[in-house]
């Protein structure tokens, strides 16, 4: 496991608490969810626990289907999707570091008190785990769960990130990129303004607007001398062909940091730190259509890239994990992983 999930106790088959659900506007006919976990929760052990999808529009409303559901004494925990992750920091008693830094939450867990006894709703943001696991699953050559002994993060000086886009996905995706040590991490985005207020609530990390392709050609020279590599990137912008300056401007950006000359054949990674990759590694958040735009542009410069139904399943892998303290086994993860392709 990644260091994104907290320590959680086993559930077993027969407890009360076994129900799960989606919560979201017109998920109940698209989400394939619910599938997911009909094939991981028997192959764990809770062959009781369901998974369902439920439409639900707003959180706000006190008579809201969700927070009925979530007052069961069956309830185990829920996925939250728009748009009501913004609505579901308010909701819940409390949420974890990562829900707080993105400024929206996706998933909602119960734990116990140790002092009162109290059953306490929280909510958190499992972009980071699933941006995090996608990353390191090409960075470490292994699969998810990770062997203890493989390092999970950079050193620190060695290995620089690129960043495309402006909203929450662009928040939880440097909260995971800053965990495993890139940095800096270079800001690529349409709106300027949007750019400026991520700077400002991650002000402690190094983040680095790049505004035009010269300040990109400079950045890159730049950390040249400082002896980083750029080693890795996340996209989280649609894939659709540009039509703006601002989205035009974006792209060109782009492909000046994806033609970055790149060779880390020469630099000997430090002793429980993870090596540079023999390729940078670039994650699309996206995965409609499946090769979108800007992961098709880094393709063809010769970066390894990532899907972003990887995103998904390692979304959902922590989740179950959450909720029942289990974690889904490597041959489980691969059927999972069959189910969403073909969906």
């Amino acid at each position: 496991m990644t260091t994104f999930c907290e320590a959680r106790p086993e559930v077993a088959a027969e407890d009360e608490r076994n129900r799960m659900a989606i919560y979201g506007t017109g998920i109940s006919k698209m989400s394939v969810a619910p599938r997911l976990f009909d094939h991981i929760f028997p192959a764990i052990g809770l062959p009781n626990h369901k998974y369902t999808a439920i439409d639900c529009d707003t959180l706000q409303d006190p008579t809201n289907i969700w927070a009925r559901d979530m007052s069961l004494p069956s309830a185990l925990g829920s996925c939250i999707t728009m748009p009501l992750k913004i609505q579901a920091m308010t909701a819940v008693d409390e949420v974890t570091p990562q829900a707080a830094a993105i400024g929206s939450c996706n998933t909602t867990f119960f734990r116990t008190d140790s002092a009162t006894g109290k059953i306490i709703h929280v909510g958190t943001n499992l972009d980071t785990a699933g941006v995090g696991n996608s990353l390191l699953t090409v960075l470490t050559g292994h699969s998810t769960p990770f062997p203890p002994t493989v390092p999970l993060t950079f050193a620190p000086g060695t290995a620089s990130a690129l960043m495309i886009g402006g909203g929450g996905a662009t928040r939880a995706a440097i909260y995971a990129m800053h965990a495993i040590g890139l940095s800096p991490i270079y800001l690529v985005n349409r709106d300027l303004e949007e750019t400026a207020s991520i700077v400002e609530q991650f002000k402690d990390w190094d983040l680095r607007p790049l505004e035009t392709v010269e300040e990109a050609k400079g950045a890159l020279a730049k950390g040249e001398k400082e002896g980083v590599r750029l080693a890795a990137g996340v996209g989280a912008i649609p894939s659709i062909e540009p039509k703006t300056e601002a989205e035009k401007r974006v792209y060109e950006i782009a492909k000046t940091l994806f033609e970055h000359p790149y060779n880390a054949s020469r630099v000997k990674a430090e002793e429980g730190f993870l090596s540079l990759p023999s390729k940078p590694v670039h994650l699309e958040m996206a995965y409609k259509p499946r090769m979108t735009i800007i992961r098709q542009i880094a393709e063809d410069r010769g970066w390894q890239t990532i899907c972003g139904v990887e995103v998904v399943l390692e979304g959902c892998f922590e989740q179950c994990y959450l909720w029942t303290g289990k974690i889904v086994p490597s041959e489980v993860r691969e059927g999972g992983r069959k189910i969403l392709r073909q969906a």
